[in-house]
C-alpha cells in the first residue's frame, strides 16, 4: 500500500483529509505519524505497525491516503485520458434484485 500511496504523489497536505475520510481518531498512532513532515518516510513507518489493531488502521489510512492522492492525480493528469489501467477498471454495478 505505501508503495501505491507514493506512486500516487502522496503529500503531507493529504494528511488531515485522509484521517477523516478514514475516521480514524486523531492519536491513533498511524494518524499521528501521518500527521509529521516527509510524507514518504512516514507511510513506511505506517505500514510497518505490527500489531494486529495497528496494522487495521493503517490499512484504512493508507487506503484513505491513496483515494485522495490518485484521484488529485487522475484530476491533473488524467482527465483527458491515460494508460493507467487501474484508471479504466468498471465499477461493478448492483441488480435492483440483488440484497
Amino acid at each position: 500500500m505505501r508503495h501505491h500511496c507514493v506512486q500516487a504523489r502522496a503529500v503531507t497536505e493529504d494528511a488531515p483529509e485522509s484521517i477523516r475520510s478514514s475516521r480514524l481518531r486523531p492519536t491513533h498512532t498511524p494518524t499521528v505519524l501521518i500527521s509529521r513532515d516527509r510524507i514518504n518516510e512516514q507511510l513506511g513507518k505506517i505500514a510497518g505497525l505490527a500489531p494486529l489493531d495497528e496494522s487495521r488502521k493503517a490499512f484504512r489510512l493508507l487506503i484513505a491516503v491513496l483515494a485522495i492522492a490518485d484521484g488529485r492525480r487522475r484530476e491533473r493528469f488524467c482527465s483527458g485520458g491515460c494508460s493507467h489501467w487501474w484508471h479504466r477498471l468498471s465499477v461493478p454495478r448492483q441488480s435492483s434484485t440483488a440484497l
